[in-house]
């Protein structure tokens, strides 16, 4: 374990290895937001089920009306909660879903992600791509951290919703 004392600018990539955040602390609270989720009848009620926890990931089940189906999102929490969590649909060996096999619409963006990889990415408050993107520098996430809804339970239940709002098609 390497606990990396410099403090990272607001994109995250002042330490040269992307550990701004002891590992430990950060697997404390995405175990803590896995359990809540997996224990949660207000999760199950909405159709949100944990499929997967290893840190630094958690994958979740989210059910899709427009589609008749679940869809899984990876979460990746590295460094959280300093930075935010990053999330992309995967499939039931976990690889990234594809451009057209995604939710389209709102937030919900076709693959390549900003950092130029070929994974689907959310644009909302409380995702890490969001929050890096040039677009949403005056909605820094150290504003909103310490929000329970900014919590990981608080945006499964948001991502669900949205997911399942207008707008929002199926491929």
């Amino acid at each position: 374990m390497r606990i990396v004392a410099q403090l990272a600018v607001d994109d995250g990539r002042a330490a040269e290895d992307g550990i701004i955040v002891d590992p430990l602390l950060s697997r404390l609270w995405l175990d803590e937001a896995a359990e809540a989720v997996a224990g949660s009848a207000h999760h199950a009620a909405l159709g949100i089920r944990v499929v997967e926890h290893s840190f630094p990931a958690l994958v979740v089940a989210l059910h899709w009306r427009a589609a008749g189906r679940e869809i899984r999102l990876h979460v990746h929490a590295d460094n959280y909660d300093y930075r935010p969590p990053r999330g992309w649909w995967v499939d039931e060996d976990g690889a990234p879903l594809r451009a057209g096999q995604v939710p389209a619409g709102g937030g919900f963006q076709q693959p390549p992600n900003p950092y130029g990889e070929d994974r689907s990415w959310l644009c909302f408050p409380g995702w890490r791509e969001y929050h890096d993107h040039q677009s949403h520098q005056d909605n820094p996430w150290r504003a909103l951290r310490r929000r329970r809804e900014y919590g990981l339970p608080g945006l499964l239940v948001q991502l669900q919703r949205d997911l399942n709002g207008p707008g929002v098609t199926a491929p």
